[in-house]
């Protein structure tokens, strides 16, 4: 039995040993061809994502890059490495980190312009993305700078911001036989985070095309000089309500902004969401101006896996408005309004969009 035994375990050995081998040459490529239990192909780059301020719980902006994040690395299968900013000090810091560590870096937000030309001019062989922005030199200017490995992602939020100013707007002009919480004064506002080109091309769409459907209508345009403190939104949107008589507040500020969404459900006045569909946050949320980070995210990254990479960054740097995210590529829109959105109301921004598409209706970048 002894005997018997040993040659078991002999067989056995030979046994492991030949599926070591087995699995040794079959881990460094997957054809695709439907084999059971073949092993993914490693990735093209491996990535990094570093946050802005508001974090990844921001319920807008930060989250959705994240989304697109997580999209491809479950695609790809590179290690997970995120790096979320708590200071605006910290920008080329985690940059930094992120570009020792990874082939491909993205940066969530235009504040990290500047940082971000900064590390890419450190480190040539890696790929760069940064949503909202692109390598700026000097911060004072604001003026790009394209560099080869820097992949400027842009969007178009001024369409966006038309489409739920059309919506308000068309509100203000049904009254309240039609919108039994508005308060009489025909005003609506806005309640941006900072001055920075994306939150104010979304202000500018947004009162521009409120006007287009109501040239009487009062837009109220105040700002937190914030990003993540929702106390400091609300506050803001609460003298909009208070003293103005504000009855639809769109907030620009990302997860500081759900703060001015609190503030219009405390008053039982009507809320507009930004970035993604945030009719959760509270019942008086009628619509919400989308911004597709997750897409824009997601495809870079994708471009990279692909080889594509620098094509991208080859149309931007010969025509940048080519490779915007806008409303015809499903790049920006809005969140389907609630029940508390009358039909005409809603038939004016789908009437807007139809123009946006067609190219008849431009929305301007600055605030009218």
């Amino acid at each position: 039995m002894r005997k018997t035994g040993g040659y078991a375990s002999i067989a056995t050995f030979l046994m492991l040993f030949a599926a070591l081998l087995s699995a040794c040459g079959s881990s460094s490529t997957n054809t695709g061809s439907g084999g059971g239990g073949s092993t993914p192909t490693a990735p093209a780059v491996t990535v990094a994502l570093v946050t802005d301020i508001g974090g990844l719980n921001d319920q807008g902006f930060n989250h959705l890059a994240y989304l697109g994040y997580t999209k491809a690395m479950n695609q790809y299968h590179f290690a997970s490495h995120i790096i979320q900013t708590q200071s605006q000090n910290d920008y080329v810091h985690n940059l930094t980190l992120a570009a020792q560590s990874a082939q491909m870096v993205i940066a969530v937000g235009f504040l990290m312009q500047t940082p971000l030309y900064q590390v890419a001019q450190q480190f040539p062989n890696v790929k760069f993305a940064i949503v909202d922005g692109c390598a700026v030199p000097n911060p004072n200017t604001g003026a790009c700078q394209n560099l080869p490995n820097v992949a400027p992602l842009f969007f178009k939020e001024q369409e966006a911001g038309c489409l739920v100013g059309a919506i308000a707007g068309q509100m203000e002009v049904d009254g309240k036989a039609k919108v039994p919480n508005l308060l009489g004064k025909n005003t609506i506002s806005a309640v941006g985070g900072l001055s920075i080109p994306p939150v104010n091309r979304y202000i500018a769409g947004y009162k521009y095309c409120a006007q287009k459907v109501d040239p009487s209508i009062n837009v109220l345009v105040n700002y937190s000089q914030d990003f993540s403190d929702t106390a400091k939104c609300k506050d803001v949107a609460l003298s909009q309500i208070n003293q103005h008589s504000a009855d639809i507040i769109f907030q620009v500020a990302g997860g500081c902004g759900v703060g001015a969404l609190d503030a219009a459900y405390q008053k039982n006045v009507y809320g507009i969401g930004v970035d993604a569909d945030q009719s959760y946050v509270h019942p008086d949320v009628i619509t919400s101006a989308l911004k597709r980070v997750d897409v824009a995210v997601y495809d870079i990254i994708d471009d990279a896996e692909k080889g594509t990479y620098s094509t991208f960054v080859s149309n931007y740097n010969s025509n940048p408005a080519s490779v915007a995210f806008d409303i015809a590529h499903d790049g920006v829109g809005y969140a389907t309004p609630t029940s508390a959105v009358p039909a005409d109301a809603a038939a004016k921004a789908m009437d807007f969009e139809n123009q946006i598409k067609a190219g008849t209706l431009v929305p301007p970048t600055t605030i009218p």
